[in-house]
């Protein structure tokens, strides 16, 4: 039975949502300005509103009610009532590129494309269509790219070298698939720490293949990784891989299709290879007031008329096992992101 709430308890919940939409605006500009990377330079002992708004060629009374804002919202601190500096984190939060903690990519594409297209929602709705991934366009791709850059870098640098089987194929020159590579974010990463394994990459976004194949132009890496603009498997050849990934794509794939993707991933994977999927878990009706839940249920609702559907835990295991693969280890990471690792038997 649910809690009995008074009216103003819910009305301050609401408010509280109010306050969200405005930090994550006051947070977008804040970026737009390099506002973040000139306090975080001035470091603790802080700048003050007029030195800002003078180096930056800004007006002084935004930016000090600017300022005014961001100690009220715990994003800047108070130096010597006269100056501001970066609240404690702030710094790996907002300005830290690739820290998997940098959520800045996340917030501002609330404003450039989440936003934007949760305005049109009501449409969806009544039109019944939907608004793919892959329909967004470049500029989108790219900064989709931005936003799950932090955690292939936590895969790249903790989960793969904590895999001991992976770690070690890798070391000796085996492969790895990244299923629905983007930007190669993740396999221009992994070619770095293991020099001498193959990399590959599949993806049906034709903008984020562009641009991680313009990115492994650029770094001369050509003969370590290959992308693909495809969702055909049949491009890799049976049996070859030891590693498949899937970052942030598994909810992507169509609820009708997840069964057979799974089992051409088995067919690619040599026996004993390991797949790794890190991604959100839809939870029961009765615990989607968890915290654990919070980034599920907002994925979910942002990406409704993408065709994205959020599955469960009991919807993943299932897939999986069908598909051929053991049992999957689970674990929750950071809170909100689901790890599963399994093997083909």
């Amino acid at each position: 039975m649910t809690e009995e709430l008074s009216l103003e308890t819910q009305i301050n919940s609401i408010w509280n949502h109010v306050k969200g939409f405005h930090v994550v605006h006051f947070i977008y500009t804040g970026h737009e300005l390099g506002l973040f990377s000139k306090i975080l330079n001035a470091g603790k002992k802080g700048i003050s509103p007029k030195n800002i708004a003078e180096e930056q060629s800004l007006d002084i009374a935004y930016i000090d009610k600017w300022c005014s804002s961001g100690i009220a919202w715990g994003i800047l601190d108070d130096v010597d009532n006269s100056k501001v500096c970066l609240s404690p984190h702030m710094d790996s939060i907002l300005t830290k590129v690739g820290d998997p903690r940098y959520l800045l990519p996340y917030l501002k594409s609330c404003i450039d494309h989440f936003g934007p297209d949760m305005k049109d929602h009501s449409k969806y709705y009544k039109d019944k269509k939907i608004f793919k991934f892959q329909e967004h366009g470049y500029d989108f791709s790219s900064d989709i790219g931005s936003i799950t850059e932090g955690l292939q870098t936590l895969v790249v640098n903790k989960i793969i070298p904590n895999i001991s089987p992976v770690n070690e194929v890798l070391k000796n020159g085996g492969s790895l698939l990244d299923f629905g590579c983007g930007t190669a974010k993740l396999l221009i990463k992994a070619s770095s720490l293991f020099p001498d394994a193959l990399f590959y990459g599949l993806d049906i976004d034709k903008s984020g293949i562009e641009i991680g194949n313009k990115s492994i132009k650029e770094l001369q890496i050509e003969n370590k990784i290959k992308l693909i603009n495809t969702n055909d498997e049949d491009y890799v050849v049976s049996e070859s891989i030891d590693v498949v990934t899937m970052i942030e794509v598994f909810h992507e794939i169509s609820e009708n299709k997840r069964g057979s993707v799974l089992k051409n991933i088995f067919k690619l994977l040599k026996k004993n290879g390991y797949l790794i999927i890190l991604d959100e878990t839809m939870p029961e009706r009765k615990n989607l007031k968890n915290p654990e839940a919070n980034l599920a249920v907002l994925t979910q609702y942002n990406e409704m008329t993408w065709g994205n559907v959020v599955p469960k835990a009991s919807e993943q295991e299932e897939l999986l096992v069908e598909a051929g693969f053991s049992q999957p280890d689970r674990k929750l990471i950071g809170g909100l992101f689901t790890l599963l690792t399994c093997i083909r038997l």
